[in-house]
């Protein structure tokens, strides 16, 4: 793999929250190299961060490839200043789809200012990447920036409210749900911000609907053995898109984060595959034949 340049950045969200990542390119670029890279962005998934498990490799994957990787946080998921620790608990509980998409939107408004301090970004062709509910909220903003040019959605859920009616009663009634499996040490909440967010801003967060009115190249990979997002999931979503526009790759017997963990030691060979569709994909969509408009 190149030798890869690797910065930390921290931006201001509209919340005022602090929204931090890290991007990356290739040392093979000189200072004098008028050459200009694509972007991808990536967003983790519920419950997950930056520098989980196979995240910053993914960076540095992409970075080896020919682009400028940005991986962040989202400025509500728990971890603060220490990058490994979930110790953000009013933030976390607090958090909501509309900020995630507020965020993603804060790291497209700093490319296009030129903002990170990279020569090499070509901000006319920027893409997202997300897994899970990263994913969908990379949807919902692809669908509505024109600074996007396509979308990878990586076991990504087709709905944001997965939840029955006595399931949000209950929420409501008690004010919170509590989560036992985030930390070994800590216990995490969900205030019913999140609920208010996805019930009143209904028709926005409808997934099926963004992805129907998408109208740019999407990339959609899911695994048959996923537990949290159903393959069925996948299919729906990929129902309701312009197939013309389309690509969607079944992983027989894949799981959610294909094969991946935390403490990421050991490498996945259906991670670094997903990596490679994913890549050359981008290369495809991304490369300077494809005309926009």
């Amino acid at each position: 793999m190149h030798d890869i340049t690797e910065k930390h950045f921290t931006l201001t969200t509209p919340s005022g929250a602090p929204l931090r990542g890290d991007i990356r390119w290739s040392n093979t670029l000189g200072e004098s190299d008028e050459k200009t890279l694509p972007v991808v962005v990536v967003c983790h998934g519920f419950k997950a961060f930056k520098d989980w498990g196979p995240f910053p490799s993914i960076g540095r994957h992409f970075a080896s490839r020919g682009f400028v990787s940005i991986v962040i946080n989202f400025s509500h998921n728990g971890i603060g200043e220490e990058p490994r620790r979930f110790v953000e608990h009013e933030k976390f509980a607090h958090n909501t789809v509309s900020l995630e998409i507020d965020d993603v939107k804060t790291v497209l408004r700093e490319i296009d200012e030129g903002a990170f301090g990279c020569k090499y970004i070509d901000r006319l062709k920027v893409a997202l990447v997300g897994h899970s509910r990263g994913g969908a909220v990379c949807l919902i903003t692809a669908k509505e920036e024109h600074r996007v040019r396509a979308a990878v959605a990586w076991s990504t859920i087709a709905h944001f409210n997965r939840y029955s009616e006595e399931q949000k009663l209950r929420w409501r009634e008690k004010g919170f749900v509590q989560l036992h499996s985030v930390s070994e040490h800590n216990l995490f909440r969900i205030s019913t911000a999140l609920l208010d967010d996805i019930e009143n801003n209904a028709d926005r967060l409808d997934l099926v609907k963004a992805v129907a009115l998408l109208n740019k190249p999407l990339l959609i990979i899911h695994g048959t053995a996923d537990i949290p997002a159903k393959i069925t999931e996948a299919e729906e979503l990929y129902r309701a898109s312009d197939v013309s526009k389309t690509e969607f790759v079944k992983l027989e017997g894949a799981g959610h984060m294909y094969g991946a963990k935390h403490p990421y030691k050991e490498e996945s060979q259906t991670l670094n595959h997903v990596l490679d569709i994913t890549t050359n994909w981008l290369q495809q969509h991304l490369s300077p034949e494809v005309s926009w408009k």
